[in-house]
C-alpha cells in the first residue's frame, strides 16, 4: 500500500472514531442503539478470543471461495476465448448473473448450493470471469502480430502474450471478487452455522447485545480492508510494469526531486 494511501486510510479512522464518541457524547442514545466506541473496543478487546475464533472462520471461508473463484473464473474464461461462439451464447446469462445484486441472489444461491464452499465460490466468480475474458480480449494487434511472428501458436500464446496483458483486468475484477466472497461467507453464516462473524452478528442482535454487533462489524469492515489492500500488494508484486505503477513512481521520483 503506498504511503499515501496509508495515511489517508488512517485519518479516515481518526475522524470517524472521533466522530462516533462525539456524536455518542452529544446525542447521547441508548446504548443498545449506539455504544460509545471506547466500550465497543473494550469490549472487543474482551473477548478478543472468541473473536478471533469466529474470525478465523469466516476468513477460512471467504479464502477458499476466493481462490477457487480464481481458478475457475480464468479457466472458463480461456475456455469461451477459445470458443467464441459458445462465448456469444452463454455471454448474456453471464452478464445477466453479473449485474444482478448479490446479496440478493444469495440465499437463492445457498437454498441451491448449500451451505459449502459451493455458494461463495459462485458469488465471487463471475468479476473474475467477466474480467479475465475481457483481457483475454483486448490483446492489441501489434501483440498479436509479434507473437504470430515468433512462431508462438496455441498454449505458448496464452501463457506468454494473453495471460500477462490480462494481468490488470485479472487484478481489477480480484479486488471485487474478496469483498463478495466475504458477503457470501457472512450470508451463509447467517443461515446455516454455528461459528463465524456473521453467526456472532445473528447472535447479538437476538440478545440485544450492541457491544458485540459493533464489534463484529468492525472485525468485518477490517478483514473486508485487509482481504482488499493485500489483493492490492499482490498485484503490485506481480505486475509491476503496469502503467499505474509506472506513473506512481514517477511521481514520487518528481516528489523527492522537487524537495
Amino acid at each position: 500500500m503506498p504511503a499515501s494511501t496509508a495515511l489517508r486510510v488512517v485519518a479516515f479512522i481518526v475522524v470517524f472514531s472521533m466522530v462516533w464518541e462525539v456524536a455518542t457524547v452529544l446525542l447521547r442514545p441508548p446504548d443498545y442503539l449506539l455504544p460509545p466506541l471506547h466500550s465497543v473496543l473494550a469490549y472487543c478487546f474482551a473477548q478478543w478470543q472468541v473473536m478471533l475464533k469466529h474470525a478465523g472462520v469466516t476468513a477460512h471461508e471467504t479464502l477458499l471461495g476466493f481462490g477457487a473463484a480464481i481458478a475457475g473464473g480464468i479457466a472458463v474464461a480461456f475456455v469461451l476465448d477459445r470458443f467464441p461462439r459458445v462465448a456469444m451464447i452463454l455471454w448474456p446469462s453471464v452478464l445477466f448473473a453479473q449485474i444482478t445484486p448479490k446479496v440478493a441472489i444469495a440465499p437463492l444461491l445457498l437454498l441451491w448450493l448449500g451451505f459449502g464452499i459451493e455458494s461463495k465460490v459462485l458469488i465471487s466468480f463471475f468479476p473474475i470471469l467477466i474480467n479475465a475474458h475481457a483481457g483475454f480480449q483486448s490483446i492489441d494487434e501489434e501483440t498479436a502480430e509479434l507473437a504470430r511472428s515468433m512462431g508462438v501458436r496455441g498454449l505458448r500464446y496464452f501463457v506468454r502474450f494473453q495471460f500477462p496483458h490480462a494481468l490488470p483486468r485479472i487484478f481489477s475484477g480480484a479486488r471485487i471478487a474478496i469483498n463478495f466472497a466475504l458477503v457470501g461467507a457472512v450470508v451463509g453464516e447467517f443461515v446455516g452455522s454455528d461459528q463465524g462473524l456473521g453467526n456472532l452478528i445473528i447472535l447479538a442482535a437476538r440478545l440485544l447485545n450492541s457491544p458485540l454487533m459493533f464489534s463484529t462489524i468492525i472485525a468485518l469492515m477490517g478483514m473486508g480492508a485487509l482481504f482488499y489492500f493485500s489483493v492490492g500488494m499482490f498485484e503490485r508484486w506481480m505486475i509491476p510494469w503496469h502503467v499505474s505503477y509506472r506513473r506512481t513512481l514517477q511521481a514520487g521520483k518528481i516528489g523527492l526531486q522537487d524537495a
